[in-house]
């Protein structure tokens, strides 16, 4: 590297070089690792050149997600709707497809006057502090498997604290028959992004650095875990409560079936916004 740091123009002149050959489409990235590099808060107040140090760091960076490290994963940081959250290997990267989730979920009027919700396989705790945010009234339980994401996510709970004061967070296995015992059959509503991806379904290098723990689902086509969060829910909600949860699109026609075997009533498969069959939404 020469002595001197890039330009402003160099900068992204060898960054979309690098992005090209790696076959990535650069987007808005290259504008986040530079802010990255300087730490600049935000493009428009970053510096027109970088020091030697910044340009190390910066072409660090750009060769880290040219080999498909998740760009998530470099900044350190993830976004669900407007919260920002921590993001490591530690914990599943929060998608675009959850948020529209968490939005089908509240849409029913029952769900909005929801005093007691749930999170189940809550990774990051993304959904559980949207669930508070939108039900200013509810108390909010989050339940996950992993010690290692549920560190990240209460983490991410003291970056909001006024809505953490109405979180519960627990490490337990969403299939255990003895969870929130005290509670079961009182919550109203419960959204869930469970694993679910079936077997060897995954291509994307990016896609593979979530945690293998959030990714797959269990079993030859993926159902176990989905299964164990359905029948978990419909021990915990009360009569009428409302059931959201994430799958993949090959899911829903067999979690559908599932569903009314054990008692749900209402079940539909809800399309994601490609068009896909990706939620089920149900009510007890």
């Amino acid at each position: 590297m020469n002595e001197a740091g890039f330009s402003r123009q160099q900068a992204f002149s060898w960054a979309r070089g690098r992005y090209d050959e790696a076959g990535i489409q650069p987007a808005r990235e290259i504008m986040a690792l530079y802010c990255s590099a300087c730490e600049a808060e935000e493009f428009l107040f970053a510096p027109q050149e970088l020091s030697a140090k910044q340009t190390e760091v910066f072409r660090d960076l750009v060769n880290r997600r040219c080999n498909h490290e998740p760009l998530q994963h470099l900044l350190q940081e993830m976004y669900f709707g407007t919260f920002r959250l921590i993001s490591n290997p530690d914990v599943f990267i929060v998608r675009p497809e959850t948020e529209y989730l968490v939005e089908l979920a509240l849409r029913n009027k029952e769900a909005r006057k929801a005093e007691l919700a749930a999170d189940l396989c809550a990774g990051s705790g993304a959904i559980a502090l949207t669930l508070a945010r939108e039900l200013p009234l509810a108390q909010v339980f989050m339940v996950e498997i992993s010690e290692k994401a549920l560190a990240v996510a209460r983490r991410n709970l003291e970056r909001y604290p006024d809505l953490a004061k109405r979180i519960s967070a627990k490490c337990a296995d969403v299939a255990d028959p003895g969870l929130w015992a005290e509670r079961a059959g009182e919550f109203n509503l419960i959204v869930s992004n469970p694993p679910y991806v079936p077997p060897g379904t995954i291509t994307q290098p990016e896609a593979l650095k979530d945690p293998p723990l959030a990714l797959w689902g269990g079993g030859d086509d993926g159902l176990k875990i989905p299964k164990e969060t359905v029948t978990q829910a419909f021990r915990l909600l009360e009569k009428d409560g409302i059931f959201a949860m994430e799958h993949d699109p090959t899911q829903g026609e067999l979690l559908c079936q599932f569903a009314v075997e054990i008692g749900f009533s209402s079940v539909r498969t809800q399309q994601d916004l490609s068009g896909r069959p990706r939620y089920l939404l149900a009510q007890k």
